[in-house]
């Protein structure tokens, strides 16, 4: 009898392999960008949500209220900085004398409207920010842009920017508008008060937006009307460069952060600013708007309406579409129609 035939296994050859892996490594390459681009979307639509969560908690504390929160509530303007209020100073005081000492945001009287009200209800009114410490470092989902982070990141050294740089949590990527002037004063390298804002008719009011200190607006003074007024938007959040040595590297680079304080942490202007800043988003001055989405940021009208507008915006000066949508009574109507 005669041997049954040998079957042959054959594999694959070294170079079918890498063929192969050659073809894997292209689909990848093809489809992870759009993989990518598919969450940053995700998430951009997660951080329009958010901002419309937080606009209209404002909204409905101003039906509940008669008033839209003040921006800032701070005792009597220290000698330090002249006529001018510095609530990060005050909301950092190890101890306080006095039970106004506050520096407390906006951000705190709406928390109720955000199912925060177990927060907002063990809040001691008589003591600061440092004195409701446990409670400022809670960190609020609503008040983080999942594009850029769901809490402090140590390794973005988000903790420098907070008034303890050994808190944990308590961030926000949202800040209210301010209005359309160089809004805050640079006392020491961490500390900005606001300026006592004057214009030609010794008024801040032309400029002002709505959200100012120790003041409540009602949406009834918006006269340049609630769509075509900034309510709040979302905030850059800057760092020194390491080894810089201009105020543009530096000083201008300094954020604060933190929901529960007032000032600049929690609030942001639309002008050009007098040190050499242009306007607009994301341009690296610590007091304006900025995001990090590619191209632009998320706003909220003073209607509740949230809006995308775009880094090309007119805003080369504060006559400017974008610096025309910070001030609410000034007569100036400016629009987004074309600039989204």
């Amino acid at each position: 009898m005669s041997a049954a035939p040998r079957m042959v296994r054959r594999g694959f050859s070294l170079v079918e392999l890498l063929v192969v892996i050659a073809i894997i490594a292209v689909l990848l390459g093809l489809l992870l960008p759009a993989v990518q681009s598919a969450r940053e979307a995700a998430r951009k639509s997660s951080c329009q949500g958010n901002l419309k969560q937080v606009a209209m908690a404002v909204l409905m504390y101003e039906q509940s209220q008669g008033r839209l929160p003040m921006a800032a509530e701070v005792k009597t303007p220290p000698t330090a900085c002249g006529n001018c209020y510095n609530p990060w100073h005050e909301a950092g005081l190890s101890s306080t004398s006095d039970a106004r000492e506050q520096g407390t945001s906006w951000m705190l009287g709406i928390l109720p409207y955000l199912e925060e009200t177990m927060v907002a209800n063990q809040w001691n009114r008589q003591t600061n920010v440092r004195g409701n410490a446990s409670l400022a470092q809670k960190d609020i989902a609503s008040f983080y842009c999942p594009s850029r982070r769901s809490g402090i990141r140590q390794s973005n050294e988000d903790q420098q920017n907070l008034v303890d740089a050994g808190w944990v949590g308590g961030g926000t990527d949202y800040g209210g508008c301010h209005g359309r002037f160089d809004g805050f004063e640079p006392l020491v390298a961490t500390e900005r008060a606001f300026r006592q804002q004057a214009d030609a008719t010794g008024s801040t009011g032309r400029r002002g937006g709505v959200f100012m200190p120790n003041a409540a607006v009602a949406t009834a003074a918006i006269r340049d009307g609630l769509s075509n007024t900034l309510l709040i938007g979302e905030l850059q959040r800057l760092r020194p460069i390491p080894g810089g040595a201009t105020a543009v590297e530096t000083d201008h680079r300094q954020s604060q952060d933190g929901w529960a304080v007032g000032g600049v942490a929690t609030l942001f202007v639309t002008s050009v600013s007098p040190a050499g800043h242009a306007g607009g988003i994301n341009n690296g001055f610590f007091q304006s708007p900025g995001s990090e989405h590619q191209g632009g940021a998320f706003f909220a009208m003073a209607d509740g309406s949230v809006h995308w507008i775009g880094e090309d915006i007119e805003a080369g000066s504060n006559e400017s579409v974008f610096a025309l949508l910070g001030s609410m009574s000034d007569g100036q109507i400016a629009s987004l129609a074309g600039n989204q």
